[in-house]
């Protein structure tokens, strides 16, 4: 019976099949890891621009809770720019490069044109 069944659709049918079902979740998940990491870094940089024009405690705090989510989500580059922008606070040249920084690694980690 069960050879019959293999005979009938063929061994390499199956194969692709299986090989397929496999694809499609692992895009899926990379596709749900792309999505989050996006969504996490539009809201810092968002977030870090308000704290940059309001310099007010709310706006403050909303940089800290997005630069949690990056934690979360990022590699340790990542993490490492944004402790640089932090760090760079008030210095306006370090600031610059902070910022380039920050792109640049963030782009890296989207896989997306540099």
């Amino acid at each position: 019976m069960g050879f019959a069944f293999i005979s009938a659709f063929g061994l390499g049918a199956i194969l692709t099949t299986v090989f397929q079902a496999f694809f499609n979740v692992y895009q899926k998940k990379k596709d749900l890891v792309f999505q989050e990491k996006k969504e996490a870094y539009v809201g810092l940089l968002q977030a870090y621009h308000r704290a940059a024009v309001e310099d007010s405690d709310d706006a403050g705090k909303e940089f800290a809770y997005w630069q949690m989510r990056c934690e979360l989500i990022s590699n340790k580059k990542v993490r490492a720019a944004i402790q640089g922008i932090i760090d760079t606070d008030g210095n306006k040249p370090k600031r610059y490069i902070a910022h380039d920084n920050l792109k640049d690694v963030l782009r890296e980690d989207l896989g997306v044109s540099t």
